[in-house]
């Protein structure tokens, strides 16, 4: 739980960013008369707001912003009577239909506190009077939504909605971002015999709303969890070099075979930390790692409001779209039999996990980005660029998203991976069972926490579902993480899902599983009969591809015209049979 002091440090650092965030969406075009405009109306000097700015430029996150501690950072500075009679003029005279201005507000709370000084007794202490600034605070930390609804009324507040459509904010690139997942009606094979592992896939896609380019996507075969969740918006943020290295040999084969004028552009110049995530009420969305690392790196996290899917519409659509051209691969399910016929969904599949991030990269960026989308009346690659280089009416132009590169890109990594927070105990800790032990954790052994010495102490640490044989240990001194291994020297490279997966085959069979070297026997003992039975069941094949895929996938160590429908279906036919997805495991070998 969060100590109030964090709660203020956040509280300070929100307001400051919400001070210079349009001086930062000036990019470029940002002048010393436009900080000078933006510190009078903010009543506040404009080498402040140089600073600010200074301090968030130079590391990215809100955390910048906060202010060191104080010595006395503990302690209220404002009276609990003061405190109860801003809460008490707020409610009375600043949330009302008539609107008053906080300054004059602020100027009748001056008032009431001379005039409780005046009445008191001589032995009671004298009230001391807030700032104009703390008074200003403290009206911000009401939501905007009540704000506007007692003050302006509630139509007004609904106007905050977003419907479907226009999307109000989405002015520029990266100032409005959905995400969402789907699951894919394609049937899937197993990369080493391409037998049929079942209709699996699941994907996750994050979409920019200005220009609705796809920023990002991850592809699993697991249902969504938060860990998905991360990896897509990591994808979204971070530039795509990478990722198109991993793809070029197989993309590069198959665009060989087309006509040259019909090579398709596939290049990825789409990545930026999103203004505004927006998601909706699945629990995915709603658990503390989203939330507390989109606050960390000043991303704001906004949610549709239940039952009322005005939001959606966009991102859904392009979904739509994805899953639509599904069908043209082979081994496409269908929603009922009677749409199915004779089709033989897994008799024909030839698509594996891997052929089919290929296929979506290929078909995302050769098709789908150059090929006139109805609302914008341009293609999304064009909207991109406009907003980036040219501006529109409703917003200048934002210059080339900044690029997150080396420790950065990993440190944003490490960001989006889950987490636990756990007490160290005699240099180790423990979690799911299993313990940790280094010697980055020695000195934190027992600690107390600073803000109540009575109780202990709760350090963050990350880890990777997909390798729970090391977690990662922030440490709080120097905000660096540090890798922490399993104490049992020969624990191996076991994914989350398999170490559930042993603890049930333990119980089912009466296995003693007290400690880690217990969980390693019974672990080998269930490889051995997986290994065996690799052949025989569906489910068997399913998982060996889980972990098959989750050896590969890469750990945290961060004017085009519009396609003819010509175009569109040569692109699209680089994947139309089997010989032709077959090679695609090529890719990792």
């Amino acid at each position: 739980m969060d100590s109030e002091r964090e709660l203020a440090a956040q509280r300070e650092a929100d307001f400051r960013l919400k001070a210079i965030t349009p001086l930062l969406r000036l990019g470029p075009l940002r002048t010393r008369e436009a900080v000078k405009a933006r510190a009078a109306e903010l009543q506040c000097d404009t080498a402040t707001l140089y600073r600010w700015i200074k301090r968030y430029e130079s590391t990215g996150q809100a955390q910048g912003l906060q202010r060191k501690p104080r010595s006395d950072a503990r302690q209220s500075r404002t009276q609990p009577e003061v405190e109860v009679l801003m809460e008490a003029l707020i409610d009375r005279e600043y949330l009302q239909a008539e609107r008053p201005a906080i300054s004059g507000v602020y100027k009748t709370l001056l008032t009431e506190i001379r005039r409780a000084n005046l009445s008191a007794d001589g032995d009671q202490p004298s009230l001391q009077s807030p700032t104009y600034q703390t008074f200003r605070r403290r009206i911000h930390t009401i939501s905007e939504m009540k704000r506007m609804s007692r003050r302006f009324g509630p139509e007004a507040a609904r106007a905050l909605r977003p419907i479907l459509g226009h999307y109000p904010g989405a002015t520029f690139p990266l100032a409005v971002v959905q995400i969402d997942h789907t699951r894919l009606d394609l049937a899937l094979v197993d990369s080493i015999t391409r037998q049929y592992i079942g209709p699996h896939a699941w994907i996750t896609l994050v979409m920019d709303v200005f220009s609705r380019v796809v920023l990002g996507f991850h592809i699993s075969l697991d249902a969504p969890s938060a860990f998905s969740v991360g990896m897509a918006v990591t994808h979204a943020i971070l530039p795509k070099e990478t990722w198109l290295a991993r793809h070029r040999k197989t993309l590069n084969r198959l665009v060989q075979k087309l006509e040259p004028e019909q090579h398709p552009d596939l290049s990825w110049d789409f990545w930026g930390k999103p203004v505004k995530l927006k998601v909706d009420n699945a629990k995915e969305f709603w658990g503390k790692l989203l939330q507390k690392t989109c606050a960390s790196y000043t991303i704001d996290q906004e949610f549709r409001p239940v039952h009322q899917p005005n939001y959606g519409g966009h991102i859904e659509r392009l979904l739509g779209t994805v899953g639509d051209e599904i069908h043209a691969i082979p081994g496409t399910m269908f929603n009922n039999p009677g749409e199915r016929g004779e089709y033989d969904s897994e008799g024909r599949a030839v698509m594996t996990i891997e052929g089919l991030e290929t296929w979506l990269t290929a078909f995302l960026l050769g098709v789908y980005h150059h090929r006139v989308h109805s609302a914008l009346g341009m293609t999304p690659t064009e909207r991109w660029e406009q907003g980036i280089f040219e501006g529109t009416p409703e917003h200048p132009p934002t210059g080339i998203p900044e690029r997150i590169m080396g420790e950065r890109a990993e440190r944003l990594r490490m960001d989006f991976l889950p987490y636990f927070e756990a007490t160290v105990q005699r240099g180790s800790v423990r979690h799911d069972g299993l313990v940790y032990r280094g010697s980055a954790l020695n000195g934190y052994t027992r600690a107390k926490h600073p803000d109540h010495p009575t109780q202990s102490r709760k350090f963050l640490f990350r880890y990777d579902p997909n390798d729970i044989s090391q977690v990662y240990f922030l440490d709080p001194a120097w905000d660096h993480y540090h890798e922490i291994r399993c104490h049992q020297p020969d624990f191996p490279s076991m994914s989350l899902w398999q170490l559930r997966a042993t603890k049930r085959f333990a119980k089912e069979r009466q296995l003693k599983v007290d400690n880690e070297r217990d969980l390693v026997a019974a672990w080998r003992l269930m490889q051995r009969i997986i290994q065996a039975e690799r052949q025989e069941t569906r489910q068997v094949r399913l998982d060996a591809e889980r972990e098959r895929r989750r050896e590969k996938r890469e750990k945290p160590t961060g004017a085009v015209k519009a396609a003819s429908p010509s175009r569109t279906r040569a692109a699209l036919g680089l994947f139309g049979d089997a010989a032709d997805i077959q090679p695609f495991d090529e890719l990792e070998s």
